[in-house]
């Protein structure tokens, strides 16, 4: 009866599209099956490197654009526990043993607008609530925010998503003495907006502790993995 219900109402998993309510059993194993990778220190935040839960392709890819695109907000949870791991990846190998505050990349007005949420800083939520639950002094804090309007990302290269975000992030506040950001976002691709968003925290004075992301774009250099 419970499939027959599902079938009417048409829900189909996001990775797959196999009928049914939710995450499939085969999606959210491949999820939790992804390697964490370190990437190549980014401007900005260098020698700290970006450590990603896994690679933005198949079911992983899926998953973050029906949670950012399509609604999914009950994916959050799942997908904010990749990006504790990452994040605990990214504590680890910079030695950092203090209170850690996580900082999103901010989306801008107009995506936060048009899906409702600033997906990203909800993520830092969920990664930040299943860290402390792994006994890690860990919050969350939007200090970033946009200071001018930037074009989509979407289509722009390299070069073109540097010039397009450089100088358009700034601080709500300075950061305290001695406090520590880890800055986190969904996906990695160029590396711009992570650098953006590391040099407008050095301007605030942050104790930079790394950057970590749910997953990293498949043509990004790896340096490293676990």
């Amino acid at each position: 009866m419970d499939a027959a219900a599902d079938l009417l109402v048409g829900a189909r998993c996001p990775g797959c599209g196999r009928p049914g309510l939710g995450c499939c059993p085969g999606c959210e194993a491949e999820l939790a099956a992804g390697r964490l990778h370190r990437w190549r220190p980014l401007h900005g935040l260098s020698p700290l490197a970006v450590h990603a839960a896994g690679v933005y392709q198949g079911t992983t890819r899926e998953l973050v654009t029906a949670y950012k695109e399509r609604q999914a907000w009950w994916l959050a949870p799942a997908l904010g526990r990749r990006l504790g791991l990452a994040v605990a990846a990214a504590l680890d190998a910079s030695g950092w043993a203090g209170p850690v505050l996580l900082v999103p990349v901010p989306s801008t007005p107009a995506a936060v607008r048009a899906r409702g949420l600033d997906t990203t800083a909800r993520l830092g939520v969920e990664a930040a609530r299943w860290l402390r639950r792994q006994g890690l002094d860990v919050r969350t804090g939007r200090r970033l925010v946009h200071r001018r309007r930037v074009a989509d990302q979407a289509g722009l290269g390299a070069v073109e998503r540097r010039a397009n975000l450089a100088g358009a992030l700034t601080t709500r506040r300075a950061a305290l003495a001695g406090e520590a950001w880890l800055l986190v976002d969904d996906v990695v691709s160029t590396g711009a907006s992570l650098a953006e968003a590391a040099r407008a925290s050095a301007l605030a004075g942050a104790v930079r502790a790394g950057a970590a992301v749910v997953a990293a774009s498949q043509g990004r250099a790896q340096v490293g993995g676990q």
